[in-house]
């Protein structure tokens, strides 16, 4: 999606999230304490050298509900936009049940106007029941949410680029629509479709993404990238035209016994607690460098070219500084 960062090698991109309060990384805090403190570890990312940073579209906390600071996505990175100017700013991802898809088109618009060009427009169908339900939206079978997925991702490039547009699809309609400002990236900003779904939403990727991210295991991460491929083949495109990104839990520590603790400990480990100790250190970038080093080069080897990551001592910034200095180094992309 974007070049290197300073100090990435070629090929390879890495991202982090910005806490927000989602994961309930800000209870007990201020609302402009966390904000200066999310922008603080926003400026600090760039100056690491990271290539995008990344939100939430979530507006009530997981995984319980508590009357704590989520901050919105988009206002979010229309501030950070202000804060930062080399750094990519991305949705992982907007819920495209949550706004209109003409109000969602122009808001990313407006950000990437806002950041001088630097948007990554996330989108996915949604999960979130419970907090569709807090909020008053419908929530349809996964087919509908699914099908107003690919409505949208028909016709949002279609409002950044043309003058007026209609659109008569089941869920999405537009008669004669203005969507100004236009985006300033060209020919448009990157568009990453988030979730695995082997029969459906890895179809729609293969129609539309620019970047895809799973959130899975290394197995499946292999099993998916080989249906994608297949998928693109069947629509004509070619299969490295879309990075495959991922987007797991990361923290570095001084030893396996230190990493092992902490997830035995309570809010360690699995947000939902629902994942064995070790299936839990296979499937996410948690351990010593070592440890963390051998199971991203595992991801790069299998075709990941973009890393993600939510980083579990948010909002302390040492995992944000390790990674960035002593893993993202000594990643090396597989010669072709």
């Amino acid at each position: 999606m974007t070049d290197p960062g300073p100090g990435g090698p070629p090929g390879l991109r890495h991202g982090v999230f910005v806490p927000q309060g989602w994961k309930l990384e800000y209870t007990g805090w201020s609302a402009s304490d966390a904000w200066a403190r999310s922008v603080e570890l926003a400026r600090r990312s760039e100056e690491l050298g990271y290539d995008h940073l990344w939100v939430y579209d979530h507006v009530e906390t997981v995984p319980r509900r508590e009357p704590t600071h989520v901050f919105e996505a988009f206002t979010m990175l229309a501030a950070l936009a202000q804060h930062t100017t080399r750094i990519r700013l991305g949705q992982l991802v907007t819920c495209v049940g949550y706004r209109n898809v003409g109000l969602l088109a122009k808001e990313a618009a407006c950000v990437d106007v806002y950041s001088g060009g630097r948007l990554i427009l996330g989108l996915g169908a949604g999960w979130y029941d419970r907090e569709y339900q807090a909020y008053g939206y419908d929530y349809p079978p996964d087919r509908e949410r699914l099908a107003l997925l690919d409505e949208a991702l028909s016709v949002i490039p279609r409002l950044w680029s043309e003058d007026t547009v209609d659109f008569a699809g089941k869920h999405v309609h537009f008669d004669g629509a203005y969507c100004d400002p236009k985006p300033v990236q060209s020919p448009r900003p990157p568009i990453l479709v988030g979730g695995g779904g082997e029969k459906v939403t890895l179809r729609i990727a293969a129609r539309h993404a620019d970047a895809t991210n799973w959130q899975v295991g290394l197995e499946s991460f292999v099993r998916k990238s080989k249906l994608l491929e297949g998928y693109c083949a069947e629509v004509g495109r070619p299969f490295d035209s879309i990075s495959r990104t991922h987007g797991p839990d990361c923290r570095i520590f001084d030893s396996d016994a230190e990493a092992r603790a902490w997830c035995e400990s309570p809010g360690g480990g699995h947000l939902w607690g629902v994942a064995h100790i070790d299936a839990y250190l296979a499937d996410n970038l948690v351990g010593t460098v070592e440890q963390v080093m051998a199971k991203a080069q595992a991801f790069v080897d299998a075709g990941c070219r973009e890393f993600i990551l939510w980083l579990r001592d948010l909002p302390d910034d040492v995992t944000l500084t390790r990674w960035a200095t002593e893993v993202a180094p000594e990643l090396k992309v597989p010669a072709t």
